[in-house]
């Protein structure tokens, strides 16, 4: 295999209409060329091992290209000087085409191999007697090639620094279900990716 090739295209802009909101918008518009691509040989049947099966060989090849587009959108608000919000939304799509001679089965699809939208929404506290919470929550739209439904997440930390050495914390992750699936596999089928419900402690000691 050769390696992919890239051509990246980005434009931002950032505007700051008051002290305490900025408002940032990025754009990208990406142009791949030889990308992975799997092309199926002659068919042969094979009566060893028993019973006779039809065997489909692939190779793997460079005969993909394609273009990746999209903006995000992110906003940072300071309501008063303990509290702290930020917003972000993100959305892109991909265009993937077969070069001459590719005969790939599986490129149909493959454009929702991800998602077409995201959503974000932090809050960071600031809390007197040293204390701080942080609340997260992220919406990822689904990936419909891979089966995998949409899904919204919710984040927590809630943490106790006693000086500028030390701090204290407890974090939860995914709260809202129990599990949730995230990934799945394409070609090869490996163990998909389930993302369970977690609450720990953590201890931190900067010098």
């Amino acid at each position: 295999m050769e390696a992919k090739e890239l051509i990246a295209l980005e434009l931002g802009y950032r505007i700051q209409p008051h002290d305490r909101v900025t408002l940032d918008l990025a754009t990208f518009y990406n142009f791949y060329d030889k990308q992975r691509s799997l092309e199926p040989g002659t068919p042969v049947v094979e009566a060893n091992p028993a019973p006779a099966h039809l065997l489909i060989p692939y190779t793997i090849d460079n005969l993909i290209k394609g273009e990746v587009f999209g903006l995000e959108l992110a906003s940072s608000f300071q309501p008063t000087d303990w509290w702290r919000l930020r917003v972000n939304y993100t959305t892109w799509s991909i265009q993937l085409h077969k070069k001459a001679g590719s005969n790939d089965p599986f490129l149909e699809g493959a454009e929702h191999d991800s998602p077409n939208h995201q959503v974000g929404l932090r809050s960071l506290m600031e809390l007197p007697g040293h204390l701080e919470l942080d609340l997260g929550f992220r919406y990822v739209d689904a990936l419909q090639n891979r089966n995998v439904p949409n899904y919204t997440a919710c984040d927590a930390r809630f943490g106790w620094r006693p000086s500028r050495n030390w701090e204290f914390s407890i974090v939860g992750q995914s709260l809202l279900d129990r599990q949730h699936k995230e990934f799945a596999p394409s070609y090869i089928q490996t163990q998909t990716t389930e993302v369970e419900r977690s609450v720990f402690g953590k201890i931190t000691f900067r010098f």
